[in-house]
């Protein structure tokens, strides 16, 4: 007999293994923030007073965010992950669109539930013992008085706000916040980032262009050289294999971003997998995904 709960902090310990067990990269002060941010948006499966299973949603106004489906590999394959899916999207507010990233695995379910693609996107990482052909290119250090313009170009990019987020980031990793000022004054982009179990994590990463862009990574990579990180960059170029991907072919264009990509890999990072931002309902503000070269991750958007 499987029940479905809510989580509490008591389960965190729980939700770490099995993040463990599927090689993810959450940390404790993750699931923190979803207990925090949401305190009734996060449920259990619950098997003989065992969790076996997760999911959480994050709220961002005009949509939701699904994410954490996760099942106890021993219990895969009995609708435990059907289940919680169908939990978490009921907890979308009315008259808001459910968003999330999935998996290849991971996309039919969803499509079975009327989810539709957006834009497809890929998990770059980069090892502490790879290349790095960067150096500090002219982004300085996040600074408070930064929050007006950084709120304001966050909005345009992800059709939301999602400053609890962001703050969290700023607090917790100064050393992967910062922005990128124009000649005139004004902001042309900020990168924050965040600690993880596998690898740190880099991302949002918002910029006027691929130019900007680069120069807030390789300023942030200088400073960092011997971290290991990932970065999750939307993309439909055609050197990324999309196939095992959105079969129907509705993905939205969007700047492929090439040279970005370029750069990344000039950087030394290396793909490790593609995945795909999917929705469903009327999704109302969908933000510039053209003013995003990094996502903050699959499990907060």
């Amino acid at each position: 007999m499987i029940s479905i709960r809510a989580m509490t902090a008591g389960d965190i310990p729980a939700g770490l293994l099995l993040c463990r067990a599927s090689g993810w990269n959450q940390t404790e002060r993750d699931w923190q923030y979803f207990l925090t941010a949401a305190p009734d948006g996060a449920l259990v499966a619950e098997e003989n007073g065992i969790v076996i299973g997760t999911v959480a949603t994050l709220p961002y106004g005009p949509f939701a965010w699904i994410a954490m489906v996760l099942v106890d590999p021993k219990a895969r394959g009995r609708g435990v992950g059907t289940l919680l899916l169908h939990r978490g999207v009921a907890l979308v507010p009315k008259g808001a669109a459910a968003r999330l990233d999935a998996t290849p695995a991971g996309e039919a379910l969803y499509r079975q539930l009327g989810f539709v693609a957006e834009y497809g996107l890929a998990r770059w990482f980069l090892d502490a013992s790879a290349s790095r052909l960067v150096h500090a290119s002219g982004a300085r250090r996040f600074e408070r008085s930064d929050w007006p313009a950084v709120r304001a170009l966050d909005l345009r990019a992800f059709g939301a706000s999602r400053v609890g987020l962001l703050e969290r980031l700023a607090e917790e990793a100064p050393q992967y916040a910062w922005v990128l000022e124009g000649n005139r004054g004004g902001l042309r982009g900020f990168l924050f980032g965040r600690h993880g179990h596998v690898r740190e994590h880099l991302g949002p990463l918002v910029a006027d262009s691929h130019e900007s862009a680069r120069l807030l990574l390789e300023s942030c990579l200088a400073s960092q050289p011997d971290r290991a990180v990932f970065i999750d960059v939307p993309a439909l170029g055609p050197d990324l294999d999309f196939s095992s991907l959105s079969k129907n072919r509705d993905l939205t264009p969007v700047d492929d971003h090439a040279a970005w990509r370029d750069a990344l890999s000039l950087a030394g990072f290396t793909v490790e997998r593609p995945f795909v931002r999917m929705y469903r309902g009327q999704l109302t503000a969908r933000g510039d995904p053209s003013l995003s070269f990094a996502i903050c991750g699959p499990e907060f958007g």
